[in-house]
């Protein structure tokens, strides 16, 4: 037997984090934060997703994306150490069953990330969920060093720990960090794969001119994904985002279909 779900992982920008010098193309309508709200809630609804992976989440934003879902979605909140933001995850109530969940916090801290962890429970299968934002560091931080790397391996080494008896993970989160990196290079080589291979386009976001992938959706292989195309493809420096009406954040939300294995 299988089931079918939906699956979002989305950067959705905290307001804290809004400088106008950070987004010299963006006009102060693009960066109000009351539209940028209302636009975010658009965006999930027009998504519909049955899984909602979030970061960058201010507690109001929570408590407003709740209210939105209330009918449809269960959500949990875990806000990062002395941050004004953090992650979140939300299940749809028809298809699971939140039955655990916690928060990791790394021990490779770089600004008080953490990983927001539920097991869900949907039929008689269990599914792990994290939602996660890890540090970045250059390109040049050796892997040993690198606290990207250190925090993904720590929650991907934690894994019977956090979510004993559930063999299917799901990892969402905006990994400040490229396909090429040796972050995704120690997803890939400890059991997990992305999702979004084939994906088109790829790049999720065109901060400071540079546009890049740095969000993903990685998977245990009794997961089987079907990307959604993004449906944007990213200039060095356009479309502009966020915008006003059309971009709630500087990064585009990754959606994926999945067909999970069922006993």
């Amino acid at each position: 037997m299988t089931q079918t779900f939906s699956a979002i992982t989305w950067n959705i920008l905290a307001d804290a984090y809004i400088k106008p010098s950070r987004y010299p193309n963006c006009t102060p309508e693009d960066l109000e934060p009351v539209a940028r709200r209302a636009l975010v809630l658009d965006t999930v609804a027009e998504l519909n997703a049955d899984l909602l992976c979030l970061q960058e989440v201010e507690p109001d934003a929570f408590q407003d994306l709740a209210k939105h879902l209330q009918t449809t979605h269960k959500g949990v909140y875990a806000q990062r150490g002395g941050r004004p933001e953090g992650s979140a995850i939300f299940a749809r109530t028809s298809l699971f069953q939140i039955v655990h969940h916690t928060t990791l916090r790394y021990q490779a801290q770089g600004d008080g990330q953490e990983a927001q962890i539920v097991i869900l429970k949907t039929g008689d299968q269990q599914l792990a969920v994290a939602s996660t934002h890890l540090k970045w560091q250059p390109e040049y931080v050796s892997p040993q060093n690198h606290v990207g790397r250190l925090q993904l391996a720590e929650l991907l080494d934690k894994r019977a720990e956090l979510a004993p008896n559930t063999q299917t993970w799901l990892i969402a989160g905006d990994f400040n960090a490229g396909i090429q990196s040796c972050v995704l290079e120690h997803a890939l080589a400890n059991g997990v794969d992305i999702s979004c291979r084939a994906q088109r386009p790829w790049d999720t976001t065109n901060i400071n001119g540079r546009r890049r992938k740095l969000d993903f959706l990685l998977r245990t292989n009794d997961l089987t994904p079907s990307p959604r195309p993004l449906g944007v493809k990213l200039g060095r420096s356009t479309p502009v985002m966020p915008s006003a009406r059309r971009f709630a954040s500087d990064h585009l939300p990754v959606t994926v279909d999945y067909t999970l294995r069922t006993a």
